[in-house]
């Protein structure tokens, strides 16, 4: 990951963060989704493709699980969701960049 990559991972969490707790339902939703993208383009270099996916994937189980909870507040049930919005969307561009790299060798 290099430093600005970093810097939108850690923005997109706490946005996600913040959708979560405050907004829910607006605009800001696709925000989340676009540093997602953002992210997946931004910090993933070949040799990190694999590490992403396998920690992506297992952190998205995981939201799942935690989302599906039927006794969960609705505050964590949202923050998840959009979490879990931030995540896929960065997983989206990482699963499409290793689909790529595999396709050629």
């Amino acid at each position: 990951m290099n430093a600005p990559g970093k810097w939108v991972f850690v923005a997109g969490l706490v946005l996600a963060l913040v959708v979560g707790l405050f907004i829910q339902g607006k605009i800001a939703p696709w925000f989340v989704a676009g540093l997602g993208l953002l992210v997946g383009f931004l910090n993933v270099e070949l040799a990190e493709v694999r590490s992403f996916l396998m920690a992506g994937t297992a952190l998205t189980v995981a939201l799942i699980s935690i989302q599906a909870q039927p006794y969960n507040p609705d505050w964590l049930t949202s923050v998840v969701l959009y979490e879990k919005v931030f995540i896929t969307h960065a997983l989206l561009v990482i699963g499409l960049v290793g689909f790529v790299q595999t396709a050629r060798n």
